[in-house]
Formats: structure tokens, C-alpha cells, sequence
């Protein structure tokens, strides 16, 4: 995969969404992490690595059952590519015995709750992420995506939130964590990524930026006139 003579070239990465899960379609998994895909989650996976078009040089995936099953029907369709488990699981605000055999209906007092708080260094209990310790692995991850080259595209298997956290913190690179909370759940409706959507990156000069994503800049956060 990595290669010296890319070095001045942009190196291409696909952050996609997992397929639809048990709990996506209004279920009751045994947990957030052992959460599996519905058939209908299979099918997309499917579909998604039957259309794929750029040639992959790496696999890094979530160690997220959801994740992991997305990404192998396209790991299938090319064998020979390397496989990395990488820190790009999904946010785990809530405390996880709260998420035992519960549906995100179930869920949505404690969801409520830990938003209303808006505080970036509250934690919910052992076991779950404060938005400060979560944007911290975040921000870890976009500097190990900044150093890596390929001819082809690198293939990140994740989650929506790590998605949504990874283009906020491109837009607003000196926003606050107090900053980023308050307006967090907003820009993740308003701009909501859809089950297999792919969100693209361009790895540059040890900088990494978003591609085709134009529509997110007319986006605010609360108190600013305009994004960083």
C-alpha cells in the first residue's frame, strides 16, 4: 500500500457507513457493540461492494460487529488487500448497561438527557466516552489518516457519529469541545449520513480535507457567523 513515490499525490479515503442494523431498524440487540446487520443491512453491504469502483489497497474497520459485517462482501471481492482493525467505533455516550436488550426508543429518555446536558467532559457512567474523550480518538484517527499513501483508496468501515465528527472537526478546526457539543446533534440531523453512504477524503501533505462535500459549508455553529 504505502509507496514514496505518492507522496506529493493525494491519497484517497472512503469513510462509509455501516449497513442498516437490528438496532437502525427499531430492534433490540444484546448490546452496542455485538449490534448485527439486518438482512436488509446484508443486502446493501452486497450491493455496495458489487458497485464498487476504486481500487482498494486497505481494509480499516471497526471491531463493531455491524462494521465488520459490512465490510465483507467487498473484503471478498478482493481478497489479496490487508485488513486493520482501527479505534473507529461508535460513540458510546450512554453507559452500556443501559443499552442491554434495549431498542433506541427504550433508549431516548437517557439519549435526551445526555444531550440537555451539553457538557463535553460529563461521562454517563463506566463504560461510556465524555464528547471530549470521543472527539479526542477522533482527532487521534485523523492524524494517523493524514499519514498514510495509496495508488488506490483506502476503505474505512465505521459509524455514523465518527463520520459526523470527522467532517465537523475539518469544518471547524479551532471550534471548542463546548463549541462542537452544543452544536453536534443538529449538524448530525441536518446533515444526517445514510446507511453505506461514503463520506471522501483526501489525505495531502499531512493535512486531510474533504472531498465534494460543499453543502456542509453553509452550516453555522451557534454563535458564529460563518465556519472555520
Amino acid at each position: 500500500m504505502m509507496n514514496d513515490d505518492t507522496a506529493q499525490q493525494p491519497t484517497r479515503i472512503l469513510l462509509i457507513r455501516h449497513g442498516q442494523s437490528v438496532a437502525n431498524a427499531g430492534g433490540t440487540p444484546p448490546d452496542h457493540i455485538t449490534n448485527p446487520l439486518t438482512e436488509l443491512g446484508h443486502a446493501q453491504a452486497k450491493a455496495f461492494a458489487d458497485g464498487f469502483s476504486c481500487e482498494p489497497t486497505v481494509f480499516l474497520i471497526s471491531p463493531y460487529t455491524r462494521a465488520q459485517q459490512t465490510s465483507v462482501p467487498l473484503r471478498q471481492r478482493y481478497p489479496e488487500v490487508p485488513i486493520e482493525e482501527w479505534p473507529i467505533y461508535e460513540f458510546n455516550y450512554l453507559e452500556p448497561g443501559r443499552l442491554k436488550n434495549t431498542s433506541e426508543e427504550q433508549q431516548m429518555p437517557h439519549i435526551l438527557k445526555f444531550w440537555k446536558q451539553d457538557d463535553p467532559a460529563h461521562s454517563d457512567g463506566p463504560g461510556a466516552e465524555s464528547f471530549s474523550v470521543f472527539l479526542g480518538r477522533v482527532r487521534d484517527v485523523i492524524k494517523r489518516l493524514t499519514q498514510l499513501k495509496s495508488d488506490g483508496c483506502i476503505v474505512v468501515f465505521t459509524h455514523g457519529f465518527f463520520m459526523q465528527a470527522v467532517r465537523i472537526l475539518l469544518l471547524f478546526p479551532t471550534a471548542t469541545d463546548q463549541q462542537l457539543i452544543s452544536n453536534f446533534r443538529r449538524f448530525h440531523f441536518v446533515h444526517f449520513i445514510e446507511n453505506l453512504e461514503a463520506v471522501e477524503l483526501e489525505a495531502v501533505n499531512g493535512q486531510l480535507r474533504m472531498v465534494g462535500q460543499q453543502h456542509l459549508t453553509t452550516f453555522t455553529l451557534q454563535g458564529e457567523s460563518s465556519h472555520a
